[in-house]
């Protein structure tokens, strides 16, 4: 049960949004203090988050695509 829920990407990417929304309001909120600090690394892990469950949501759109093509032959 803890897999599929891990493993779930809309909650992947949903988790990855919110570390970059976060993540980017603190880079800017600090822009005026040239340091590289936790919140750089904690957007650069939600970029590759998002981008880890990208494949895997546009797998499934593409497999219901194709469902939904058999189903009106």
């Amino acid at each position: 049960m803890l897999n599929t829920i891990v493993s779930n990407p809309y909650l992947n990417i949903t988790a990855g949004l919110v570390l970059l929304l976060t993540a980017g309001y603190e880079i800017i909120d600090m822009a005026e203090v040239v340091t590289v600090g936790s919140h750089h690394g904690v957007f650069v892990f939600a970029l590759i988050h998002i981008m880890k469950s990208i494949p895997e949501i546009t797998h499934g759109l593409d497999s219901l695509e194709k469902a939904e093509e058999d189903i009106k032959k």
